[in-house]
């Protein structure tokens, strides 16, 4: 919806604004398109006239530059000079030489060189573009310049512009023609007519017969010789240059060489090109390849109509304070009869239902104000009923919330998108996870249900399609009971959910406990069964293959079998051992033990088995001291294990294993860390489980790890594995001192 752009201000300022805005913009626009029209009108007869000029003058240069060409060739072809020139090139005697040149000076001086009085001095030179005679007593500084131009030229060269020398003060350029000999067959050289410039301008200015006007919108001219140089002519000797003859033209009248700017050549610039507050045309002379350019200021130009618009700006202005004079009064009383409904909305939406508006006339606006006391009156009675019910409902949810907060079990109601709306204080630590779809929300037991993609449980629960259902999941570290019931609502109407959370954490425990109990205790009467039933047999198997070894040769090839059924016999003893320690939780034979006894005999025991894998046992003397109140026999062979579990793990590979034992308070914990290939992260979590092993079948029982945790635990500590990655895993076993142990040394 269009919204008012005037909407912050008040209504009998925004019609006065609308009509006031209404005459600046027809009056502003108008004049601007008027004052636009005129100035382009203008502009183009001002180019029109630019162009004409600019033509005129470059014409003009143009004839005056061909009939000085034209005279310097008409000096060149005199057969006097032809032949003074050739015989001062002669081989002939030095004394002619020198008399050839003097004639031919004297001859430029006095028969040529008056008669064009653009002419500053004439220059013969030789073929080698040296001078050969100047009609001055010296030459012209540039006349090398000159020459190196000229050289290749086949017919007239013109020069650029020509600086000032210590000799003239005034800008000059030079024409060069080629001077043959009588025959014409060879070219003696060239003859250098040197051009005072004021002259020749004097001379082009008189022929055009332009009338110009004076002052600021006057034309100025100038001329670009195309090297980068310009020649600018005042615009006051344009509506009347001297003669070419004065004294005046003869010195340049005061005309100086600029550098012309970089991109202002002719082939550069487009014509009637206003820049820069200018309007220029250009137009290249034919003869010398030189540009004439006029430009005129376009502000003095387009000065009798760039008052146009300002003037009707300011009409405008005074019709727009016409207009808000005129619309104050009836503006004041259509106004405030809506500045009284204004403020009485307000007092309604304060709360002052008793707000009334005085209708003042009988039109739309006093039927306004009676159709807004209406209203208040009927939101006056709403509102007191309203009031009654909301006391009634906020009593209601009051006891709803306090029997809510009072619940023990956690309580979470979802609205369709999974959002809560309502939760207490017991429900917070699942609100937190189910809030990130966390993955630490996970089925306790077994869960056939098809899981959320990236949510697991956490999704699952929170899914408004999936069916009422009652689950047990792990939420972080506790175990959760929830019961999901979906939300009453119509047929098509998305519903939403309730959750009940029971934290039963304990309760689990106890019941894996007794299961844990049930099976050991199970496990123990098999385990005497199997112990009574097979050691008489293994005994028996054991005693008759060592009488049949000893009465072997000792070169008999049968012992290699003897001593395999020797070996694997001491293995089925030693699983039945195993076995029966774990299911009877025999009570340590309490003494006193020195821990660090015991690492070193482990380490001395297991060194040749260690060696033959190329695996390295070290022991760390941290610990100094210390003593248990334990079983030997029983801590020893949790360190056995953990040892030889490490050696079989590096396998042929070697590496090293450390046993680093230290104090800490009453206890004294010691590290087995190996360089093995480390534990995956499956088996990491079902490594302490009684009957998982990751050795090949046959190689171990899977009963040494939680034999060596239980010895552990009835030492007063325990066993965890605290590290794995490839190349460094560490088991760490904690077990309580009979005395409070020394800080290490």
């Amino acid at each position: 919806m269009l919204r008012d752009p005037l909407h912050w201000l008040d209504v009998k300022y925004k019609l006065a604004l609308t009509f006031i805005g209404v005459c600046l913009l027809a009056f502003g626009v108008g004049g601007y398109l008027v004052s636009t029209s005129a100035s382009r009108a203008l502009e183009d007869e001002i180019l029109l006239r630019l162009s004409y000029q600019c033509r005129t003058y470059a014409d003009s240069f143009d004839a005056n530059l061909h009939l000085l060409t034209s005279r310097t060739e008409d000096f060149a072809s005199d057969g006097f000079i032809r032949q003074s020139a050739e015989t001062a090139l002669g081989g002939v005697a030095p004394e002619a030489v020198a008399g050839a040149r003097d004639v031919l000076r004297r001859h430029l001086r006095e028969n040529k060189l008056p008669l064009v009085p653009a002419f500053l001095d004439l220059t013969v030179t030789g073929p080698d573009g040296r001078e050969l005679v100047s009609v001055r007593a010296a030459a012209s500084p540039h006349l090398a310049a000159v020459a190196a131009g000229a050289g290749a030229a086949e017919g007239p060269w013109h020069s650029g512009m020509l600086a000032p020398t210590a000799a003239d003060d005034f800008p000059v350029q030079a024409i060069s023609v080629p001077l043959r000999s009588l025959d014409g067959m060879r070219r003696l050289g060239r003859l250098v007519a040197w051009v005072r410039t004021g002259s020749w301008v004097a001379s082009s200015l008189a022929g055009t017969g332009v009338p110009q006007r004076g002052g600021d919108d006057a034309v100025a001219l100038s001329l670009d010789d195309g090297n980068g140089h310009a020649l600018t002519i005042p615009p006051a000797l344009l509506a009347g240059a001297p003669a070419a003859e004065s004294e005046l033209a003869r010195t340049g009248f005061g005309l100086r060489i600029v550098d012309a700017k970089a991109g202002d050549r002719a082939a550069d610039v487009a014509r009637f090109t206003p820049r820069g507050g200018v309007i220029e045309d250009a137009r290249p002379l034919d003869s010398n390849g030189w540009t004439a350019r006029v430009k005129l200021t376009s502000t003095a130009a387009l000065e009798p109509v760039s008052g146009l618009q300002s003037r009707f700006l300011l009409v405008g202005v005074a019709l727009a304070v016409a207009i808000g004079v005129i619309l104050y009064f009836p503006m004041r009383f259509v106004a405030r009869p809506l500045v009284d409904l204004r403020d009485a909305a307000r007092r309604v939406k304060d709360g002052d239902f008793g707000a009334r508006v005085e209708p003042r006339s009988e039109d739309e606006i006093g039927e306004l104000a009676r159709s807004f006391n209406h209203m208040a009156e009927a939101v006056e009675v709403r509102t007191r009923r309203l009031e009654v019910a909301a006391l009634e409902l906020a009593s209601q949810r009051d006891r709803l919330d306090a029997v809510i907060a009072s619940m023990r079990d956690g309580l979470v109601v979802l609205d369709p998108d999974g959002n809560p709306v309502l939760t207490n204080a017991a429900a917070r630590p699942l609100l937190d996870l189910l809030a990130a779809r966390d993955r630490r929300i996970t089925s306790h037991y077994a869960c056939g249900e098809p899981k959320t993609a990236g949510a697991g449980c956490a999704g699952c629960l929170v899914d408004a399609v999936r069916p009422a259902r009652s689950c047990i999941v792990d939420v972080g570290d506790r175990v959760h009971e929830i019961h999901v019931t979906r939300l009453p609502g119509g047929d098509g109407v998305r519903r939403g959910r309730v959750l009940v959370s029971r934290d039963i954490t304990d309760r689990v425990a106890q019941d894996e406990r007794q299961i844990h109990h049930e099976r050991v205790s199970v496990l123990g009467e098999v385990a005497a069964v199997m112990a009574h039933e097979l050691n008489n047999p293994l005994a028996a198997i054991s005693m008759f293959a060592q009488m049949v070894e000893s009465g072997l040769a000792a070169d008999s090839p049968y012992k290699e079998h003897l001593t395999v059924i020797r070996r694997n016999t001491e293995q089925c003893k030693r699983a039945i051992r195993e076995l029966l320690d774990y299911a009877t939780g025999a009570p340590p034979e309490v003494a006193e033990v020195e821990v660090q006894a015991v690492l070193d005999d482990v380490g001395r025991f297991l060194r040749p088995l260690a060696e033959r894998s190329g695996v390295e046992i070290r022991c760390d003397h941290g610990a100094g001291a210390a003593t248990l109140a334990g079983d030997e026999i029983q801590v020893r062979q949790i360190f056995v294990n953990l040892v030889l579990n490490a050696v079989q793990a590096m396998g042929k590979a070697g590496g090293r294993v450390t046993l680093a034992a230290r104090a800490e308070a009453d206890h004294v914990v010691v590290d087995v860390t190996d360089t093995g290939p480390g534990v995956c992260e499956e088996a990491r979590r079902r490594i302490f489980e009684p009957f998982f092993t990751t050795k090949r079948r046959g190689a171990g029982t899977g009963l040494g790890l939680p034999t060596a945790r239980r010895i552990a635990e009835l030492h007063g500590g325990g066993l965890e594995l605290v590290e794995s990655a490839p190349g460094r895993t560490v088991f760490r076993v904690r077990l309580r001192c009979a005395a409070p142990a020394p800080a290490g040394t």
